[in-house]
């Protein structure tokens, strides 16, 4: 077994991407190398001392540079997500728990969205987006799920460039992480997710007068 280690991670990942004629497939390959040489419990322990304490969703990202930006995904019991993209690829391995992806394309109009498709990521297995993915998330699980996301670019640089989508009516606005959160909260209340919701705030305290509000 190894000794996984985010810096040691980031380079080997920007190596094996540098010269791969497919990036995405590169960096999904390494990612699930790492899984294969490291106990996930492991890799979870350096993720979790890597972030402040009572992170919320904006601030699990655990190294930015121009080629990489990774994330820890620490996701509440029966959490949905709004729906967004990221405009860059992603590649997600699920340490523990589950989560359901539900990819989105765009109306032939392009007015709205329409589902695609929907898949499990299960622990110790490792997905991919395309660039152009349009997606929401979900753990189906009455415990934490926990996942290393990593993105093909800098997400401080493309935030600008990133959207969501209304929860209601699929219309596009600007993506920031606090309106993700929000989109987050209105997808649970139109599914009657009572318990996503108040797993939610007990995971982020900040996020209970936006329940209220809705």
């Amino acid at each position: 077994m190894g000794i996984f280690s985010i810096e040691a991670f980031a380079i080997g990942c920007k190596e094996a991407m540098e010269h791969a004629p497919d990036k995405r497939q590169a960096a999904k390959a390494f990612l699930e190398k790492m899984l294969e040489d490291n106990e996930s419990s492991d890799v979870i322990k350096v993720l979790e001392d890597a972030i402040p304490k009572g992170a919320d969703i904006g601030e699990m990202i655990v190294h930015q540079s121009p080629e990489l930006t990774m994330l820890y995904g620490r996701i509440p019991p029966r959490f949905q997500s709004g729906i967004h993209n990221h405009t860059v690829f992603a590649c997600i391995a699920q340490l523990e728990g589950e989560e359901i992806n539900t990819s989105y394309q765009r109306s032939e109009n392009g007015d709205g969205l329409r589902v695609i498709g929907t898949t499990t990521n299960k622990t110790g297995e490792v997905i991919s987006m395309p660039e152009e993915a349009i997606h929401h998330i979900e753990n189906p699980n009455p415990k934490e799920g926990k996942a290393l996301h990593i993105y093909g670019g800098d997400f401080g640089a493309i935030m600008d460039q990133r959207n969501l989508w209304s929860s209601d009516t699929f219309e596009k606005i600007p993506f920031t992480f606090k309106d993700l959160l929000g989109e987050s909260i209105k997808m649970m209340k139109l599914n009657d997710n009572a318990i996503g919701l108040v797993e939610l705030a007990k995971a982020i305290p900040t996020t209970k007068p936006m329940i209220d509000a809705l």
